[in-house]
C-alpha cells in the first residue's frame, strides 16, 4: 500500500480510534511510531527487563526534554533529560504509554467542559469554557467503552455524569477483598465509593484474552492482551481489516507543506537512519501533547514560517493537563484480626474503588467559595519481588494506598 488516504503520526490514546475507525471505514491509513512494536509475547512478567531498565523510552541525548524547575532564588532553572537521568516519557512503542496503563476509566463530568464560567478565571492561565459540551461527547463516550473493552458495575450516585447505557459493557474485574472495607468504612462516613470502571475485559473478548490477575498491571504491559492499550483493542484490529499498515521505527521530523499551507508529505528517519517520505491527502497529528507540538513546531514552510498552525504563536501555550498528587498509608498486619490479614495477603485482584465526593469542591474560604477537585483512587503499591525489596531495603511497607484510606478505615477521615 503506497496511496494513502490519511496518515496518522502517533499511535496512542490519540491516534488509535483514528486509525481504528478510518480503517473500518475503509480507508487507506498509515500510523507512523517512532518507537518498536511490541506485541503480548513481549510483554513477559520480568521487572528487570521492563522497569528497571528504559525500555520503553527514547534515548535520552536524542530526544532532548527540558524540564524547568523554579530554583531558590524565583528564578527557572532548565535541565535537559540527559543530564538529569529522567525518563519518564513512558510509552514509546506502538500503541504508546496506554500499554502500560492501569485502565483506569472514569469520564469527564459536565462541569469539566465549563471550568471557566463555573469557577473564574486563574492569573497567568488562559482558561476558557469549551466550544462542545458532555452532551456532545457522551455517545463517543459510550462507543469507545463497548470498543476497547471497559469492565465495570454502574451504580447511581449524587455525582454521576448522564450516560445513554445502563452499565459497562462487561462485568467488573475481581476486586480485592480490601474493597469491601472500603465500602463499608465510605458507608459509615456518609461518602460514596465508586467502583472503578477499567479497560481491562473480565471475559475474553474480539480475540483478546481476559484478565490473568498476575499483579503486573500499571507500568507493565498485558501480556494477555486484556488492557484496552490502542494497540491492542484498536491497531491490531485497523490492521486487521486490511486498509491500516503500521510502519515502527518511524520517527517523523517534519512535514512538508506547500505554497498553499496544506500539508502534502511526512518526512521520517527509519531504523536505520534512512530518511523517508509519505504522502496522503489528509494528515493527522496525535503523537502526545508535547511532541505534537515540537513537531508543528519543526515543520516550517512557506505559509508557516514560525511552524505549521502557528501563525498566531499559541501552539505548545495552551497545554490542558490532570494535575494530580499522592499519599500513603500503611496497614500493619499484628493490628489485624487473623481474617482480615489472610484477606490482606490475596495477591492479583483489584481494589477498583475511588471516591469523587470532592470533585467540586465548596468552601467558603475559597475565592468564589468553590474550587474544581478531583477523584480520590484508591490502590496498592506494586506487589511485585524486586519492587517490594525496593521498598523494603528503604525502611517502607510494601503496601501503599490513597492518602486518605488509613483515616478512612479507621473512621477518622475528615
Amino acid at each position: 500500500m503506497t496511496n494513502f488516504d490519511v496518515c496518522v503520526i502517533g499511535s496512542g490514546a490519540g491516534a488509535g480510534p483514528v486509525a481504528y475507525t478510518l480503517a473500518q471505514q475503509g480507508r487507506a491509513v498509515v500510523v507512523l511510531e517512532k518507537g518498536p512494536w511490541f506485541t503480548e509475547a513481549d510483554f513477559y512478567k520480568d521487572e528487570l527487563a521492563c522497569c528497571r531498565h528504559s525500555v520503553y523510552t527514547p534515548r535520552l541525548k536524542n530526544e532532548q526534554h527540558v524540564i524547568e524547575e523554579l530554583g531558590d532564588d524565583g528564578t527557572w532553572l532548565a535541565t535537559p533529560t540527559s543530564e538529569s537521568g529522567w525518563s519518564f516519557w513512558n510509552g514509546n512503542c506502538v500503541g504508546g504509554s496506554s500499554n502500560f496503563m492501569s485502565g483506569f476509566f472514569h469520564r469527564m463530568k459536565p462541569v469539566d467542559f465549563r471550568l471557566l464560567s463555573e469557577f473564574g478565571p486563574i492569573k497567568g492561565a488562559n482558561i476558557v469554557d469549551w466550544p462542545i459540551g458532555y452532551q456532545d461527547l457522551e455517545p463517543y463516550y459510550d462507543r469507545v467503552e463497548k470498543i476497547v473493552g471497559v469492565s465495570g458495575r454502574l451504580e447511581p450516585h449524587r455525582n454521576i455524569e448522564p450516560r445513554s447505557s445502563p452499565d459497562f459493557p462487561y462485568p467488573p474485574t475481581a476486586e480485592h477483598p480490601v474493597s469491601g472495607w472500603i465500602d463499608a468504612a465510605c458507608g459509615q462516613l456518609g461518602y460514596h465509593a465508586l467502583k472503578v470502571p477499567r479497560a481491562i475485559l473480565s471475559q475474553p473478548a474480539n480475540g483478546r484474552r481476559s484478565c490473568e490477575y498476575s499483579g503486573y498491571c500499571g507500568s507493565f504491559g498485558c501480556s494477555s492482551g486484556a488492557k484496552g492499550s490502542a494497540r491492542a483493542a484498536l491497531l491490531d484490529r485497523a490492521v486487521a481489516s486490511g486498509h491500516c499498515q503500521v510502519r515502527p521505527h518511524a520517527k517523523v521530523h517534519k512535514l512538508i507543506s506547500n505554497a498553499k499551507g496544506r500539508v502534502v508529505a511526512a518526512e521520517y528517519f527509519d531504523r536505520a537512519g534512512q530518511r523517508r517520505r509519505v504522502t496522503a491527502k489528509v494528515f493527522v497529528v496525535a503523537c502526545q501533547a508535547i511532541e505534537t507540538a515540537r513537531l508543528l513546531l519543526a515543520s516550517t514552510g512557506p505559509r508557516f514560517p514560525r511552524g505549521l498552525a502557528n501563525n498566531h504563536g499559541q501552539v505548545g501555550r495552551n497545554l490542558v493537563f490532570s494535575a494530580g498528587g499522592a499519599g500513603g498509608g500503611d496497614l500493619v498486619y499484628g493490628e489485624l484480626s487473623a481474617a482480615r490479614a489472610a484477606e490482606l495477603r490475596a495477591m492479583g485482584p483489584f481494589v477498583n474503588r475511588a471516591l469523587d465526593d470532592w470533585y467540586v469542591i465548596d468552601d467558603p474560604a475559597l475565592p468564589g467559595g468553590r474550587a474544581k477537585g478531583g477523584i480520590v483512587e484508591f490502590l496498592f503499591a506494586h506487589p511485585n519481588p524486586i519492587a517490594r525489596a525496593d521498598g523494603a531495603q528503604r525502611g517502607q511497607t510494601s503496601l501503599v494506598w490513597g492518602k486518605p484510606l488509613k483515616r478512612l478505615l479507621e473512621g477518622r477521615f475528615h
